[in-house]
């Protein structure tokens, strides 16, 4: 598997979520270390700000660049032709644009220690992304909240899916595009 290599082996696929892992933990204690106590909240706030926009990062790209523009949405399609596949965007390449349109435009408009806050929020939300993504395929769980979760994500796979249920760690951005819609949604 090469290093930008869309289909992963099993070592580089999980080689993502502990680079991301380690990259998070070390951002939160960098970001915990260099803020002065006093601009704690603030800090808090900044990572908050990034999750929530990682939530409608999330839709925006699945919806019109992985199911609108090419060549990610050929990518894209590959995945849901083989859902159980080992296929993500490599971590070079996502690292990458964590340092381009997150951690550099957030240092313009936050300063320094806005922007790695932010971008820790950023960075776990994709993180969760990543896990719940890959739960949703490849795990199994007694929990209703869960099956409600696999049942609007398969939804999103099969059919007529791919134009509603492009969240994945959140609902919030279908609800308010009206892509949450179907006995999936009347049910959850």
């Amino acid at each position: 598997m090469g290093l930008f290599s869309l289909e992963q082996s099993r070592f580089a696929y999980r080689a993502d979520f502990a680079l991301y892992g380690v990259a998070a933990l070390l951002l939160a204690g960098h970001v915990a270390w260099v803020t002065p106590q006093a601009q704690w909240l603030s800090a808090l706030r900044m990572v908050v700000a990034g999750l929530v926009a990682w939530t409608l990062t999330e839709y925006l790209l699945h919806r019109f660049v992985l199911h609108g523009v090419s060549p990610f949405r050929d990518w894209h399609a590959e995945h849901h032709r083989r859902p159980a596949a080992l296929i993500c965007s490599p971590t070079i390449f996502t690292g990458t644009l964590f340092i381009f349109t997150v951690y550099l435009p957030a240092w313009w408009v936050f300063g320094l220690n806005g922007a790695r806050a932010f971008t820790l929020g950023m960075m776990t939300g994709y993180l969760g992304y990543a896990t719940m993504h890959h739960a949703l395929h490849h795990w199994r769980s007694r929990s209703s909240w869960f099956g409600a979760l696999k049942r609007r994500h398969a939804l999103h796979h099969a059919g007529q899916g791919p134009s509603r249920y492009f969240g994945v760690t959140s609902t919030i951005w279908d609800i308010a595009f009206g892509t949450l819609r179907g006995a999936a949604a009347r049910r959850d």
